[in-house]
């Protein structure tokens, strides 16, 4: 037989004080306007255990100096109702299972901190409200997912959500499950004192999920994530001050914040990106000069941040840059519009002409000061040779084609690259593609991509036959899963069936020759 703690409204509402309460299997119902107070400092805990719930109506508060647990096997709530307050000191969200709150409201004095995946804003009618106002919510390596898709879902005052977490993927993430709405959706991000929002503000209606987090690294090096430099593939950041590019060295261009924004289907918005002045550690005079959003997209920086949003950059308080028509995302970065992160190719490819000829193709979506390209080839895949130059765009934003026709390929090796040389001698090479001596096969590096209905899938056209080691590694850093993949002569597209739960995570592919390929996947 169930337990019942009813709480009856009488005329102006009726209110019951507590040290503590335990709810050991119980549903607590209340009525009309009633309250809840559980006080007494740190011993002011809300413990739910065996099962229990609470029924709140509509206008029904809970307001609590301590900790909330919930150890039941459901999400807290009976139904989509009523309003929890935290109005204590330093105040955490707790429990081996996951709470879905309708109505949170941040009060008090402290840091209030989540232990677990939480939500805000109800099960099924999905119309309630995180109040931030001015205290810190730490997202402490977790996500809080806000269901009420409403740009009103979220408010803030000079308060903030911390997620700064300097990890191989950021797991401190705010998912918004905006649905089809549209409108400008703030996450009151924010640390050291200091709210630097971001705003997506979603102009298409296509039903999505908006996972973001953000960081700086601390160091003011601006290293993509811990540990190294080139952890994720995340590497060449341009160097004012260095003719011969290709070095990480972010102090001289790039602001140090980065931005994950991994939307669950396609979406374009206007973005806005807030960070700190102190997180500005650009060299003279590029520091005080305009930025732009840059987005990188597991081998390229792309965008032409001069002309989808730059502002001047700020070496004290908040700054911040609006890019508008942003349609691909994660990572994020603010780079100078004077000398910004190079733009890649975003096609290069070979095909062949007879028995004697392979043509190159390729294909820039802009350039900046670009002089030419070199063709290079070579018989091994590691010493390249340049065959022939041609000469680059320049300065352009429009897409512009090239080719090369290699008249006689018997006299030259399998293996193609191109090396983008700008007017300052800094260069860049491109992938290598591989064309079989039949023409019949072009070798490619491998995709790596999320499937629902089937996993992970990794897609590759090999010369030979090989294998690759794949790792799995989860937001928390653990490797969660390792296998040798074999990988036959010419198109393989392996199906990893993963049984993943929902997050975000690290996807490393080994070859032989220990080259190292990394995307990021988002599960849900």
């Amino acid at each position: 037989m169930k337990n019942y703690f009813i709480f009856f409204l009488i005329y102006f509402g009726s209110t019951a004080f507590g040290q503590g309460i335990i709810n050991n299997g119980a549903r607590i119902v209340f009525s009309g306007a009633a309250h809840i107070y559980i006080d007494g400092g740190t011993n002011g805990d809300y413990l739910s255990q065996a099962g229990g719930l609470v029924h709140p109506s509509a206008t029904g508060n809970i307001w609590m100096e301590g900790d909330w647990t919930n150890n039941s096997a459901n999400t807290g709530f009976f139904s989509d109702n009523g309003n929890v307050n935290l109005n204590g000191a330093n105040q955490t969200i707790n429990g081996t299972n996951s709470t879905t709150f309708n109505n949170l409201t941040l009060l008090g004095s402290g840091v209030k901190t989540q232990n677990l995946n939480t939500s805000v804003g109800g099960v099924v009618t999905t119309n309630g409200v995180l109040s931030v106002g001015n205290v810190i919510y730490d997202l402490n390596s977790f996500i809080l997912t806000i269901t009420n898709p409403l740009a009103a879902a979220v408010t803030s005052g000079t308060g903030y959500i911390l997620s700064e977490t300097n990890a191989a993927v950021n797991p401190s993430i705010m998912r918004w499950n905006m649905g089809t709405n549209v409108g400008a959706h703030v996450y009151p991000f924010g640390v050291a004192g200091l709210q630097i929002p971001f705003t997506f503000n979603k102009t298409t209606a296509g039903a999505s999920n908006i996972d973001v987090s953000t960081r700086a690294t601390g160091a003011s090096d601006n290293l993509p994530w811990a540990g190294a430099s080139n952890v994720g593939g995340v590497t060449f950041f341009y160097c004012p001050n260095n003719l011969m590019s290709g070095n990480p060295c972010a102090t001289n261009s790039v602001i140090d914040r980065w931005w994950d924004i991994t939307p669950t289907a396609a979406v374009t918005a206007n973005c806005t990106f807030s960070y700190r002045g102190i997180e500005n550690t650009l060299n003279v005079p590029y520091n005080t000069g305009n930025i732009g959003a840059q987005w990188w997209d597991g081998s390229a920086w792309n965008l032409n941040n001069a002309t989808t949003g730059s502002a001047a950059a700020v070496v004290a308080g908040v700054g911040a840059v609006t890019a508008n028509g942003l349609n691909q995302f994660c990572p994020y970065v603010l780079s100078s519009v004077t000398i910004p992160l190079p733009i890649e190719l975003i096609n290069f490819s070979a095909s062949c002409e007879g028995d004697s000829k392979v043509v190159l193709n390729w294909s820039s979506a802009t350039e900046r000061n670009g002089a030419f390209f070199n063709v290079m080839n070579s018989t091994d895949g590691l010493h390249y040779t340049k065959i022939a130059s041609v000469s680059a765009a320049g300065n352009s934003s429009s897409i512009n084609n090239y080719s090369y026709v290699v008249e006689n390929k018997k006299s030259f090796g399998n293996y193609y690259l191109l090396k983008m040389i700008d007017v300052d001698q800094s260069y860049k090479n491109s992938k290598s593609i591989y064309v079989s001596d039949d023409c019949n096969l072009q070798e490619s590096e491998p995709t790596i991509f999320y499937n629902q209905q089937s996993g992970i899938v990794i897609s590759t056209t090999s010369k030979d036959a090989t294998s690759y080691t794949l790792n799995i590694i989860d937001a928390a850093g653990r490797l969660v899963r390792t296998e040798s993949l074999p990988i036959k002569q010419g198109y393989n597209n392996i199906v990893v069936d993963t049984e993943l739960a929902s997050g975000v995570y690290l996807v490393n592919l080994f070859f032989n020759n220990g080259k190292l390929i990394t995307k990021k996947i988002p599960v849900y």
